[in-house]
């Protein structure tokens, strides 16, 4: 109970502080914002500039959000550049949330090794949350469909082609584990966490998706800026905020089968089923009120 109270203060304090901090994280001095491509000085000049070609017709943004993944990073980056030799038309922009490890330097001396603009590294310290470095890659992409996925790529790539495909006709697409059956291989905590999450989405916000945790979501670009420039929340539950904002700007969201990789199955789970049920109410309430009190206007 006193977990559940310090929870609670700790959101009265967000809410009559969040303007100082929003302004504090993206100008304070200690905390910087890079941009890593391939040396310029190797670009012929009659090639169009980085922001050019992220702004084609067709062009998709993907965005991946890392935090300390020294260990998978690698393989995530030769899986890309794989990708690239058949979708010229991707960018695919990796956003480090803070690492302490060596997982900027992987990602920056990959991309400067494969010489290709199709890849790019945005960094920033300290540590923001997943969905405050999205929101990042989001502000910087400008193509006509941006999409996300973990960093250590939980849904393989091929997700990327349904989910384009979707957003030809609708504003939002994101992926639904509850539609594969191989995923029913997923750790019990992890399941059980899922369903009370959309239980807890449905009862305070009337979410009806069957899945809104899945790191695989798509969004035609105006859909993307304008729903992100709204996001309050950066931490545990961004996504179902997403989902809640996208709804209520009236986008059509429409849902694709989202297999968890085997690899991804296996991994430890992280979760408290308590401590990580009372987050998710917390963060739901607070969707709710900024909502009742205009924040999403």
């Amino acid at each position: 109970m006193r977990k559940l109270w310090n929870s609670l203060d700790d959101w009265v304090q967000s809410i009559q502080s969040r303007d100082t901090r929003r302004q504090a994280l993206r100008t304070a001095p200690n905390k910087t914002f890079k941009l890593e491509s391939l040396d310029r000085s190797s670009i012929p000049r009659s090639t169009v500039s980085p922001l050019d070609q992220l702004s084609k017709p067709g062009h998709v943004s993907v965005i991946l959000p890392v935090y300390n993944e020294e260990a998978c990073i690698g393989r995530t980056l030769h899986v890309i550049l794989g990708y690239l030799q058949t979708h010229p038309n991707y960018t695919f922009i990796f956003v480090d949330d803070g690492s302490s490890d060596r997982t900027k330097l992987i990602i920056s001396s990959g991309i400067h090794s494969a010489k290709t603009r199709q890849i790019r590294l945005l960094s920033y310290s300290p540590r923001a949350g997943k969905g405050y470095a999205i929101s990042r890659g989001v502000d910087y992409a400008q193509s006509d469909y941006v999409c996300f996925l973990d960093g250590d790529l939980a849904y393989s790539l091929d997700h990327l082609d349904r989910l384009v495909e979707k957003l030809e006709y609708a504003e939002v697409a994101i992926g639904c584990r509850s539609l594969v059956s191989h995923n029913k291989d997923l750790r019990w905590s992890r399941k059980i966490a899922g369903k009370v999450y959309n239980f807890l989405s449905r009862k305070v916000l009337n979410l009806q998706y069957r899945d809104m945790q899945a790191d695989l979501k798509g969004f035609q670009k105006h859909a993307a800026k304008t729903s992100f420039s709204r996001q309050e929340l950066t931490g545990f539950s961004f996504d179902a905020e997403l989902l809640y904002l996208a709804r209520k700007l009236g986008y059509t969201i429409v849902e694709i089968p989202a297999k968890v990789s085997d690899k991804h199955q296996a991994k430890p789970s992280k979760v408290n089923l308590v401590q990580d049920s009372i987050r998710m109410l917390i963060d739901l309430l607070r969707i709710r009120f900024n909502d009742v009190i205009g924040r999403y206007r």
